[in-house]
């Protein structure tokens, strides 16, 4: 017996234990591979479902074709594009788009007393630290300034005060059925951009539909023109009365409604000619010192350009703008130099002020282009006037030169 001893296994054999780790080894694969065929058969059941409720969005875009109701087409094929986003893969966002987006929260609104005091800032924006709404850079001390974040459909109003921007209010809001940038007439789009208040028009002046009133937003503007953009009408508007917004009335046909409520009160602290609004897809950030720097920046170039309109030297003026120059009246840069030129004849002064000034950067054009509102105070021996001015800027080589220009 004792020959075969040498044959049999102790608890210390190290063949056992290797033979105890294969087979721990192929529990853990079977185990591994059962969790991958359970979830690969949950994944093509989700797979499955996608398709199916894509395949009814699609039949209800052709029924509402064949009716030529193409606000509700667009309904669907928002919500197809949804169904076919959550089966692909992510795309890789660029370093100049990444960023940090504004979620929405369900903290209501505070009220606002008559006469309106001003808004304290909320607490509930998971802003970055340090970081500010790259849109916006520059205001009057205390002004408000609205973002309207079509991922989410919340429209933010920010403060600015102390040298950065705070969200003072948020709004759910609802936008046109068709989620892209606005491009035509008639393509229930929202644009994208920074725009401003012209004007407020009453509910009283206008059709039931538009509930408490609306802000009439200057769409168009210089670049969407520059870019062929068509279509117009678009405002910041209320809603039928005994409707909810998102439920009843669940998309528009390019505008941006608000609740009755939520227009009435911003009617207390919004400026009904001149506000800005920054209309995004997704809102991103920048750092405040980058923001700071581009709006010292902008604002130096600001008062170089109302000191070389001082000096009375029509070439050190015109050095200022770009040689693709279009003013409000549609002058190119030859014809407005020598209008500069032939008007400067006649001048022995010329003083010229900035003040209300708000400085905003639209996100699509990647930093190179800046919007300046601003209110021009001008005198000189023979002719006195004030103007509310809108400036389009772009940054090349050389810096920021001046391509466009309007009036709000």
């Amino acid at each position: 017996m004792n020959r075969f001893r040498s044959y049999r296994y102790s608890p210390k054999s190290p063949y056992l234990k290797i033979g105890i780790a294969l087979i721990a080894i192929l529990i853990l694969i079977n185990v591994a591979l059962l969790y991958l065929f359970i979830k690969e058969r949950n994944h093509n059941k989700n797979l499955r479902n996608t398709i199916s409720e894509t395949s009814k969005d699609f039949n209800h875009i052709h029924e509402s074709l064949k009716q030529k109701d193409y606000q509700k087409a667009f309904r669907y094929l928002t919500e197809a594009r949804k169904q076919v986003a959550t089966i692909l893969p992510p795309t890789p966002e660029t370093p100049e788009k990444a960023s940090t987006k504004v979620e929405a929260t369900s903290t209501p609104p505070t009220s606002v007393k008559a006469p309106p005091p001003p808004l304290q800032a909320v607490a509930s924006l998971p802003s970055p630290a340090l970081e500010a709404p790259q849109p916006l850079v520059f205001a009057d001390a205390r002004e408000y300034l609205l973002v309207c974040e079509k991922d989410t459909k919340i429209l933010y109003i920010f403060r600015f005060s102390d040298g950065k921007f705070s969200v003072v209010k948020q709004y759910p809001c609802i936008i046109g059925a068709n989620n892209h940038d606005k491009r035509r007439d008639g393509d229930f789009a929202t644009p994208e951009g920074v725009y401003f208040f012209l004007r407020f028009a009453s509910g009283k002046t206008l059709p039931e539909i538009y509930g408490y009133g609306a802000y009439v937003l200057n769409y168009p503007n210089f670049l969407d023109h520059k870019e062929g953009k068509k279509g117009g009408g678009i405002w910041i508007h209320g809603h039928s009365a005994g409707k909810k917004i998102g439920t009843d009335i669940p998309d528009t046909k390019g505008c941006i409604a608000v609740s009755n409520d939520a227009l009435k009160e911003m009617s207390g602290f919004l400026k009904p000619n001149g506000t800005p609004i920054a209309i995004v897809n997704k809102l991103q950030f920048t750092k405040q010192e980058n923001q700071a720097a581009v709006s010292k920046d902008l604002r130096s170039f600001l008062d170089a350009w109302r000191q070389g309109w001082e000096s009375i030297n029509t070439k050190k003026f015109m050095s200022f703008y770009a040689p693709e120059f279009i003013n409000s009246e549609g002058m190119g840069y030859q014809a407005f130099k020598q209008q500069k030129e032939k008007v400067n004849k006649g001048k022995k002064f010329i003083r010229v002020k900035t003040e209300n000034i708000a400085i905003l950067i639209p996100q699509e054009y990647g930093g190179k282009i800046a919007i300046v509102r601003f209110l021009q105070r001008y005198n000189s021996n023979n002719f006195k006037s004030d103007s509310k001015k809108i400036f389009y800027l772009k940054k090349g080589q050389t810096g920021w030169q001046i391509i466009g220009e309007s009036s709000y």
